[in-house]
């Protein structure tokens, strides 16, 4: 399929949540949190000019922030509401006999003509928003909920549950509370302003995930003629193709579109490294405080042993970067992810990482004889555990972002000097390597009761297939995927390499914070 055509199909599904470029209002920074923010701070604003009492609640995982207002102020705040200068879409929230919400939410009409409103529970107020390009919109998903909540006696009850509790004093004070604490999309380090809330809501939850979560890329410009010749000097013969193939270091500027990803959807990010080999993309704009390249040189315990072009060796090194909050995510470039997801997709409010396990099984037999490096790193992994705890490993991890503690990286490489040392010696991937960040760190905290298995949407994308036209239309138009790889088993053509371009500039139309203008 050309290019265009694919592009032409992709701008049919503009729709998200109800909205159409008709009415959808356009930003340059169109994204997820944006909708939120914007939302949310017109509800509170029109409340506030018209004098109805209202305070911020904590909303579930998942939900997006939400204002309640007493019963009997219903009228008043419909009323203020309806007038607002950007007519704010309305539909109920379903809710179960015990106030659990539905998956779905009502049907939303303009609140200035939704006259069947009164003596609802509570309501999911909206915007559309849509980016310049019209690839991206943003509905009724990333709105604002309001909440009515009933006096009985001197109390106020809540209509559903929420993060802290279902029932504050009726005439209880008001305080200020930082946004983090009613946007999920939000980190303490991120937020920029303070809401009315009530005391109860202000507190030091169990589960909060109140601290810093940095990202680091590992990236390589393969075109670059000054890493060619390092890379081209360092090669020897007996060495899998696997390991030495261009596809493995061919970058298309997935990493722009992939910084793009975390920033849109996973806003809370405290601070990102990108790893290189004395490189960085033309693109990048370092003097930014909030990312950092990090030279090999930095990092590796022994540099002596640099150049290296094995992502094994790279990858045994990370926790040595100075700076580096002790909880982070390790993504490669080519990993995107594709809707909000919260902190603690990754982290517990205890700090315990998150894994995610594949359903590809790691085969039997000896890592000498086997083709794939990722296959025999696996199998050494494998050996390892056995060693250690008698147990066996057979999942590999799916291609997602790695949740990891930078504590728990130290001490695995003391325990396992002599396999971190073997590893990181090794210009290009061998059959002895180990797997450290991308499957033994987790299963090792498994089995010393510092990881659990989480819960994530994911698929991978092979680019050399002749599917993956349509599954890359059907992707952007569902926008159904938390996380994606779009990974080359094999060298592209200009063609796939121009598809996989618009695709993502389609699916991630709003620049970051990173890149130069």
């Amino acid at each position: 399929m050309q290019v265009g055509t694919l592009y032409q199909r992709l701008r049919k599904h503009l729709v998200a949540g109800g909205a159409t470029p008709g009415t959808a209002l356009v930003r340059q920074d169109a994204g997820p949190l944006q909708a939120q923010r914007e939302t949310f701070g017109l509800v509170c604003s029109a409340l506030a000019g018209a004098g109805v009492p209202y305070f911020c609640v904590r909303p579930p995982h998942g939900r997006p922030p939400a204002v309640a207002v007493p019963a009997t102020h219903q009228s008043e705040a419909l009323s203020a509401l309806a007038r607002c200068e950007q007519p704010l879409l309305a539909g109920r929230q379903p809710y179960g006999r015990r106030g659990e919400r539905s998956a779905e939410v009502g049907e939303m009409r303009p609140l200035r003509r939704a006259g069947d409103l009164e003596g609802a529970r509570v309501l999911r107020l909206a915007l559309h928003f849509t980016s310049p390009s019209r690839t991206l919109t943003l509905g009724s998903e990333y709105g604002c909920d309001l909440e009515f909540w009933a006096p009985e006696g001197d109390t106020l009850v809540a209509p559903r549950p929420n993060r802290s509790c279902d029932i504050v004093p009726l005439h209880g004070r008001t305080v200020q509370g930082g946004e983090e604490l009613f946007n999920n999309l939000v980190s303490p380090s991120r937020s920029i302003g303070t809401y009315p809330t009530r005391p109860e809501f202000t507190r030091r939850l169990i589960d909060d995930i109140d601290f810093p979560i940095d990202a680091v890329y590992t990236w390589v410009d393969g075109s670059d003629p000054a890493w060619r010749a390092r890379r081209d000097l360092a090669l020897t013969g007996g060495l899998s193709e696997q390991a030495t193939t261009d596809a493995r270091f061919t970058s298309r500027d997935e990493l722009r579109y992939s910084l793009r990803s975390l920033l849109t959807y996973a806003p809370w990010v405290n601070r990102v490294w990108v790893v290189t080999d004395g490189q960085r993309p033309s693109w990048l704009d370092t003097s930014n405080p909030l990312i950092s390249v990090v030279d090999h040189k930095e990092i590796f315990t022994d540099p002596s042993v640099l150049p290296v072009f094995n992502s094994h060796a790279i990858e045994t090194q990370l926790h040595h970067i100075d700076g580096l909050s002790e909880h982070f995510l390790y993504l490669n470039d080519d990993f995107f992810l594709g809707r909000p997801l919260p902190a603690h997709t990754f982290f517990e409010g205890n700090g315990m990482p998150h894994f995610f396990p594949s359903v590809v099984h790691v085969p039997f037999g000896s890592p000498a004889d086997e083709e794939s490096p990722v296959h025999a790193a696996g199998m050494n992994n494998r050996r390892i555990l056995e060693t250690l705890s008698g147990r066996t490993l057979t999942q590999k991890m799916k291609h997602v972002p790695y949740a990891l503690r930078r504590s728990l990286m130290y001490e695995i490489e003391e325990r396992l000097a002599d396999d971190f040392a073997a590893t990181a010696r090794g210009a290009f991937r061998k059959s002895s390597d180990i797997s450290v960040v991308s499957s033994l760190a987790h299963y090792y905290g498994y089995l010393t009761g510092r990881a659990t298995p989480g819960l994530i949407e994911y698929t991978y994308v092979d680019l050399a297939l002749e599917e993956t036209p349509a599954k890359l239309r059907r992707m952007l138009a569902k926008r159904k995927h938390d996380a994606f790889c779009l990974n080359d088993t094999a060298p592209t053509t200009e063609e796939q390499d121009a598809l996989l371009m618009r695709f993502l500039e389609a699916y991630y139309p709003t620049p970051n914070p990173f890149e130069l203008s």
